[in-house]
């Protein structure tokens, strides 16, 4: 078995389905070679070469998909050869009405089993050139002697005819035994992964009570000291107090976004939704994030005025989380002294977009596709921004459980923009 194949349980299961299939066509074509045996007493010289070829090519096409873990090529092989071997029986033993046209059959079930629809058209394709190129060499008279006699050509054509059809039948009495098996390995997998994510659901639900009691505990301990004026600290003492309070509010604030990222993935977060102010939802955004704007030397700019205006029907606290969560990436990730600008259009589809761009370094192409994974940060995991690589991924959640869009554009050295739609009143708010 390839090694692809014995580390993939569903590729090794179909692996030795083939397999068991193609040892099966060789089995069945031994019987038939006996069988004929008994009937003629003997074979042409070209019946023997067929009936040896129709034995050991399967056995070979099975080596080969061991050898390369490659299907394809196995099945595709065997099944020419297969017919290029049956072509040339027919040929010898009475073209287009040949005894050896049924084991054509075998090919069929085959392909149709394993196969996928480009090879199975091909050997289709090619079959009916063969069968077409047989008529025609049968009805002009340009065949050699048939190698079977008339009065046995009844009883090989039975012997062909009951061949195939065991072969049909013992291919799919495998297919169905190792599929089902499959079947059963999959719900055994999904029943695992269920009852983890239960599992990892109930834990992070009990546990957000203890995880967040001492942490609010922690931050408002730090608080009191550091506005304490009655026993004030040194310089030295009073920084360590603000790392403590800083750190506690950055655990926090991964302990929520990981909490909600369960509750999202789990089905249970509930949205109430309402008709919010765009404008007044932003402004209340821009003051919660300005503080951190200047800590950052960063400026906050607002453009889109009259788009603003314009309601939307959202949750108000997870909308408000949308753009925060925008908001606070776009100063994080900006350079000294640059701009981040808020700009509302309202789109031709009904939509209002609000878009937050930034002046920062951008975001290259070959890691834009993993910027909505969760616990993803493209690189920036041992940089000196904070993160959990959450944020960006609830954002998209969010967005599109409120009935939203969410897209951006980025390069390199030249800044991000990042929107989100929602539909707004000017078009009809949804019900």
């Amino acid at each position: 078995m390839p090694r692809g194949a014995r580390d993939d349980a569903l590729r090794r299961v179909r692996h030795q389905g083939i397999a068991k299939s193609l040892f099966s066509i060789s089995l069945v074509a031994g019987v038939m070679f006996a069988a004929y045996l008994l009937a003629r007493g003997r074979l042409s010289v070209l019946e023997y070469a067929a009936f040896a070829g129709a034995i050991v090519t399967p056995l070979l096409g099975a080596l080969l998909i061991r050898a390369t873990g490659s299907i394809t090529a196995g099945l595709l092989a065997t099944n020419v050869a297969g017919v290029a071997i049956v072509a040339l029986w027919a040929y010898a033993t009475g073209g287009i009405a040949s005894v050896a046209l049924p084991v054509f059959l075998a090919n069929l079930a085959l392909l149709a089993t394993f196969g996928n629809s480009v090879i199975l058209f091909a050997i289709g394709g090619l079959m009916t050139a063969v069968l077409v190129a047989l008529y025609v060499a049968t009805v002009s008279d340009a065949l050699p002697p048939s190698a079977v006699p008339g009065d046995a050509a009844p009883l090989l054509m039975l012997v062909s005819m009951c061949g195939a059809v065991i072969v049909i039948v013992l291919a799919a009495a495998l297919v169905l035994r190792d599929r089902s098996a499959a079947k059963e390995k999959l719900r055994a997998a999904r029943d695992s992964a269920e009852r983890a994510s239960r599992a990892k659901t109930e834990f992070l639900s009990s546990m957000s009570h203890e995880l967040r009691t001492p942490l609010t505990t922690i931050i408002g301990a730090a608080e009191v000291l550091r506005i304490d004026r009655q026993s004030p600290f040194t310089t030295h003492q009073a920084e360590f107090i603000g790392h403590i309070a800083d750190a506690g509010e950055h655990l926090l604030l991964l302990v929520n976004q990981v909490l909600d990222m369960n509750a999202i993935e789990a089905g249970v977060l509930s949205l109430r939704l309402e008709e919010v102010s765009a404008g007044d939802a932003i402004e209340s955004c821009l003051r919660m994030i300005e503080p951190l704007a200047r800590d950052k030397a960063v400026r906050l700019h607002r453009v889109g005025g009259e788009a603003a205006a314009h309601r939307l029907r959202v949750d108000r606290t997870r909308f408000k989380q949308v753009l925060i969560n925008l908001l606070s990436n776009a100063v994080k990730y900006n350079r000294p002294s640059g701009t981040v600008t808020v700009n509302c259009e309202a789109r031709a589809d009904g939509y209002l977009r609000i878009s937050v761009a930034d002046t920062g370094r951008g975001i290259s192409a070959a890691r834009q596709k993993d910027l909505f994974s969760p616990f993803s940060r493209l690189g920036a995991e041992t940089g000196p921004i904070e993160g959990s690589g959450l944020g960006l991924a609830i954002t998209k959640r969010l967005t599109e459980m409120m009935g939203g869009r969410i897209g951006f554009v980025s390069a390199q050295q030249a800044g991000s923009t990042f929107w989100v739609e929602f539909p707004s009143d000017a078009h009809g708010l949804p019900a």
